[in-house]
């Protein structure tokens, strides 16, 4: 092994090796691997991995993101989900193949005050709910199902809520998904937003 200084060293772990290059240090990842026909073994890079430097340590490299970056309103979705996906059973007799569409509209209505193919797209709820096309013009059955939907999910969250029901409906929907590629992260929560969820014994997990 070269003679790397102790600062470097510290961050050399297992299954890693260490570049010095035009004056820098740089981390990779590393295995081995037996050459085909002989005794010895050869060591194959599995990629880097960030920098070290002496002042700030183990400075790991940025992830490359393929695809698009979502943000997607979480905070509600996340306490309303698990309602829509009880009332979607109980109603699936009444609107069979319609049934995702009519608690869907009615639970965004709940939410933010209507339904519409913008508020879906950018709720968590489509997510769990994929593939429902808010702009189509429901029925009068429809209607009175989403109607519905939407009063039962209100009394719900009334009842979970209490007096603080419009700071729910008012501070829950600040939190927030990033949807990055394969992965799925929540963004930082407002104070207000932390205290209130808090309060609630609230747990947002990053995946509901």
């Amino acid at each position: 092994m070269a003679d790397y200084p102790e600062w470097v060293l510290a961050h050399k772990r297992k299954g890693t090796y260490i570049n010095f290059q035009n004056g820098k240090y740089y981390l990779y990842a590393a295995h081995s691997e037996r050459i085909p026909g002989t005794d010895k073994v050869r060591r194959v890079s599995d990629g880097y991995l960030g920098r070290i430097t002496e002042k700030d340590g183990f400075i790991p490299t940025r992830k490359k993101l393929t695809g698009d970056v979502l943000v997607y309103e979480y905070g509600l979705s996340a306490v309303v989900i698990p309602e829509c996906e009880r009332i979607r059973k109980r109603m699936s007799r009444d609107f069979r193949e319609a049934v995702g569409f009519v608690v869907v509209s009615g639970a965004l209505s709940c939410m933010y005050g209507r339904a519409t193919q913008e508020g879906y797209e950018s709720s968590w709820i489509s997510i769990r709910f994929p593939g429902l096309d808010m702009t189509k013009n429901p029925t009068k059955r429809q209607q009175a199902g989403s109607l519905r939907v939407a009063q039962m999910i209100a009394g719900i969250l009334a009842k979970r809520f209490g007096d603080e029901y419009d700071d729910a409906i008012l501070l829950l929907p600040l939190v927030h998904m990033v949807k990055m590629g394969s992965e799925t992260h929540l963004a930082k929560i407002p104070a207000g937003t932390r205290a209130f969820i808090e309060k609630h014994g609230l747990v947002f997990r990053e995946e509901i």
